[in-house]
């Protein structure tokens, strides 16, 4: 099973780890800790794993983390913000899955140079998100984006997410921009991310990116998330969240990279190593 899983010329100690530590950064992300490192786990994954294997593995244990952040702000949402953000959202991901469908259709290796691509400018693009975050949100403060601007977030969000599990900074921004205060904000984001990636999963089964195996496969994955978010609230005590961020927008930065001008510095490392 794990063959599908495994790019051609990666060693399975090396997937493991790559696949781990990719994880472990999404539990470290929805811990609280480092809200933004968790941008780095598809890039991460996609240098070890095809392309399609890593949104579909992801999906299901991003609604896990989803409804463990629902349940710590089950009372605080605002559904006024959430009503302007999801409905375009719905079509950006029906637009997204008749893309996946196209793919499986017309063969991944048809576009799988095209999708690592996409995936690459997402990941510098969230590289200087991380770098500038707090610029973003001070200047999204007091333009308070209504309904066009809600569609236009929205339906980006949606088709992005679908695609690459990538719509973290649009939501987050829009949200912000809405003044609803942290405690809020951490929640109506928290919601919004959940009904997402929840309306994904049945296109995600009919595009055929997601089926028996990839929940046998997500079987192995599932103890390292609660470990992540531990180490996440480990991190928090000993580690400048702001340093732990810095070296986060690096290495999504370098996994980027890599991505859109499609060379894997693994496994040229491994075939210069041998």
């Amino acid at each position: 099973m794990l063959s599908a899983y495994m790019l051609p010329g990666i060693s399975p100690v090396i997937f493991w780890v790559f696949v781990s530590v990719a994880i472990i950064i999404q539990g470290i992300s929805k811990s609280g800790f480092a809200g933004g490192a968790g941008v780095l786990s598809l890039p991460l994954m996609m240098l070890v794993m095809p392309v399609d294997k890593v949104v579909a593995c992801l999906l299901p244990l991003l609604i896990l983390l989803d409804f463990n952040a629902i349940y710590h702000h089950r009372n605080n949402k605002d559904w006024q913000v959430i009503k302007l953000i999801y409905p375009p959202a719905l079509i950006g991901i029906i637009i997204g899955a008749l893309v996946w469908w196209w793919i499986g259709r017309a063969g991944l290796a048809n576009y799988e140079g095209a999708l690592k691509r996409f995936v690459g400018v997402i990941a510098i693009f969230l590289a200087f998100y991380i770098l500038g975050k707090e610029l973003s949100l001070q200047w999204v403060q007091g333009r308070k984006g209504g309904k066009k601007i809600g569609w236009i977030a929205g339906l980006f969000a949606g088709f992005s997410s679908t695609i690459a599990h990538a719509a973290g900074p649009i939501v987050s921004l829009f949200v912000f921009s809405q003044d609803l205060g942290k405690t809020l904000f951490v929640g109506t984001v928290a919601w919004a991310f959940t009904l997402i990636n929840l309306t994904k999963l049945p296109f995600y089964v009919a595009a055929d990116l997601i089926d028996y195996s990839v929940l046998q496969f997500d079987l192995f994955l599932l103890p390292l998330v609660p470990l992540g978010s531990w180490l996440g609230k480990w991190l928090h005590q000993i580690v400048s969240e702001k340093v732990f961020n810095r070296i986060i927008m690096m290495l999504t930065l370098l996994a980027g990279i890599q991505l859109l001008f499609n060379v894997n510095l693994v496994r040229s490392f491994l075939e210069w190593f041998h």
